[in-house]
């Protein structure tokens, strides 16, 4: 290189390494410690609580009727809207009645034909002739014998021929043979007399059944509902045959007021369940929701359960009895229930959404002294309306964080701030970040 150009390079050279010694010669940074997450606080709730044991049942009809043609015929009238709610007694469907009601009037004709035979036949003089017919053979014998005795007397004084004598006597016998076929005849008018009788109520007895069996036959033609509830489609149009060789089946109505809700429970669960219901168990209350309800808007009463414990399955199956007077619950519904079981007498309760999760169990953040949060071990013995009863290391007056979780960790300072309402429901109706907590909180290093 020539030298001219030596020089400047070399003050270059000098230039950067001055400049760079009096740029480390500079402050150095620092860390500065972010200041506390701010948290929301809230003391629990003390108070009784009812201690429930949940289940799923399956919602019954208390009956299920069917419809059925019982006479053969064409199907005329319908008077209800499918799947509606029917009243008892209403009509609901028509046969075509013209040709029972023939089959009446001709059963009535014949009826009143066997009622006049009866009359006839309770008036019959036969009997009467042939006691008058007796008496008056009677009285010709006691003729016959008094002749006869008096030629008896005369034929010994030679006065009266022997012919005589024993044309009288003929006389007499013919007299006695006529009064024993007067009496035969007499004994067999007394029995036709009652023979005809019976014989003749019999054949009305015939009549008056087939006039009934002809009432009933029309009565079937007139369908009306046996009880209250819902009805289902009819399975035949109008103008078809139905009841041709079986009763056919036309709708079912199924009752919906009351209903029956069946639930199964373990035998330990129905141990707890005697126990609370004690000699009342039959009254025993229950309590019922559904997938869109909140909380459990319907109540009602047990009122069965199986006799035995099903050896296989170790469970019971036992029923409660809800009023659904607007057919509301629907038969073949799953539904939440609920039975009482015992108390949680001065519980803890708190906010779900404050409770979190690790492999230990459940767990509260609570601020403690210096504001300093710490870990609670807890148990959860019981849910009600949002809130549930926590048992474990928790005091009444433990602030608890309710809102802020992502951002409390355990050993960590935080600032708390008191819920503006009362815990219960302020915090119910709070939706946060915090209710997506599900990992276990990490604890700030030491």
């Amino acid at each position: 290189m020539p030298p001219h150009l030596v020089r400047p390079s070399l003050w270059l050279l000098i230039g950067a390494a001055i400049g760079a010694t009096m740029a480390g010669c500079g402050p150095r940074n620092q860390y500065f410690e972010p200041p506390p997450p701010e948290v929301t606080v809230a003391t629990p709730q003390q108070q009784d609580v009812t201690r429930y044991l949940e289940f799923t049942g399956t919602v019954q009809p208390v009956v299920t009727i069917e419809i059925r043609a019982r006479v053969r015929g064409f199907l005329k009238e319908r008077h209800f809207e499918e799947g509606s709610l029917v009243e008892k007694g209403q009509l609901l469907l028509v046969i075509d009645e013209e040709p029972f009601q023939l089959q009446l009037d001709q059963a009535k004709a014949r009826y009143d034909e066997a009622e006049t035979a009866v009359r006839k036949a309770e008036q019959s003089r036969a009997r009467e002739l042939a006691r008058a017919k007796l008496s008056l053979d009677e009285a010709a014998l006691l003729q016959a014998e008094s002749s006869e005795t008096r030629l008896k007397k005369l034929v010994s004084g030679r006065n009266v021929t022997q012919d005589e004598f024993e044309r009288t006597e003929s006389l007499r016998k013919q007299a006695a043979a006529q009064v024993d076929s007067s009496k035969a005849s007499l004994d067999q008018a007394e029995a036709d007399f009652e023979t005809g009788i019976l014989s003749q109520k019999a054949a009305l007895a015939a009549a008056r059944t087939a006039m009934r069996n002809a009432e009933i036959e029309l009565a079937y033609c007139r369908m009306s509902a046996p009880i209250s509830g819902r009805i289902t489609e009819l399975h035949y149009d109008i103008g078809n045959l139905v009841g041709d060789g079986q009763a056919s089946l036309l709708a079912t109505i199924v009752q919906v007021d009351p209903i029956h809700v069946y639930m199964t429970l373990s035998e330990s669960d129905f141990l707890q369940y005697q126990k609370r219901a004690g000699a009342q168990s039959d009254a025993a209350a229950v309590d019922m929701g559904f997938a869109g309800d909140h909380g459990y808007p319907y109540h009602g009463v047990i009122n069965y359960y199986d006799p035995a414990i099903d050896a296989g399955t170790g469970t019971i199956r036992i029923r409660g009895e809800f009023p659904n007077p607007q057919g509301t619950i629907m038969p073949g519904s799953f539904a939440r229930t609920r039975l009482a079981v015992g108390q949680h007498p001065g519980a803890l309760l708190v906010p779900e959404r404050a409770l979190g999760t690790d492999q230990s169990g459940r767990y509260l953040l609570v601020v403690g002294a210096n504001d300093v949060v710490e870990y609670r071990a807890v148990t959860v013995a019981a849910r009600q309306e949002g809130l549930c009863v926590v048992e474990g290391a928790i005091q009444p007056q433990d602030r608890v964080v309710v809102e802020g979780l992502l951002r409390a960790r355990p050993d960590i300072k935080v600032v708390p701030k008191p819920v503006a309402e009362k815990m219960p429901e302020a915090v119910a109706q709070r939706e946060t970040a915090a209710s997506e907590q599900s990992g276990p909180p990490a604890k700030a290093p030491e």
